[in-house]
């Protein structure tokens, strides 16, 4: 009489089954990961389609700074030096749009600008001062100056956003600065 060893065998289809498991476990993780990130991602794009937008949003621009002659340098935003101080009522904002067209990217050729720019500016306890929606003749840069002696003495904050088109930016975090002797 023949005995067979099934214990052996067992014991490697249990080997080879957990092996394929584990492997496909491997493969099936990442995969769901991305399914679950990839609905999170357009139902944000429907909700921006509802809001009017497209499904790409633009990148918030950046390098906001604020200067208070058109002969001085600029001063950065969210510096570690502090928030910027200056001199005059009419300062200079600017901000690097390259999120709109990043460098090396041809200009439409179309007369005039389609990239607005909404500006805001407010007193620090958030009362508002400016509302302003400008055209950027640059993809690249937005730089605007409001009439002389807008502001008086005391703390401020700013922000801008961008729209090219149907496509929207977020808004850049708010720069605070502080205008003295104006």
């Amino acid at each position: 009489m023949r005995v067979r060893n099934s214990t052996r065998k067992g014991a490697r289809r249990a080997t080879v089954a957990l092996v394929a498991a584990c492997v496909a476990g491997a493969v099936a993780t990442p995969l769901a990961i991305a399914a679950a990130s990839s609905g999170t991602s357009s139902a944000a794009s429907s909700e921006d389609q509802a809001a009017g937008r497209s499904d790409l949003l633009l990148p918030v621009p950046g390098a906001t700074r604020i200067s208070d002659d058109p002969y001085m340098p600029f001063q950065m935003c969210a510096s570690p030096a502090g928030d910027p101080v200056v001199a005059d009522g009419a300062p200079t904002f600017a901000a690097t749009l390259e999120s709109v067209a990043p460098p090396g990217t041809v200009e439409p050729e179309q007369p005039g600008s389609r990239r607005k720019v909404t500006f805001e500016l407010e007193k620090a306890d958030g009362k508002p001062v400016l509302h302003q929606q400008l055209l950027s003749p640059s993809s690249h840069s937005f730089v605007y100056s409001p009439p002389a002696r807008t502001l008086d003495d005391g703390a401020y904050r700013w922000r801008v956003q961008v729209k090219d088109g149907p496509r929207t930016s977020g808004w850049t975090d708010w720069c605070s600065f502080t205008v003295k002797g104006a």
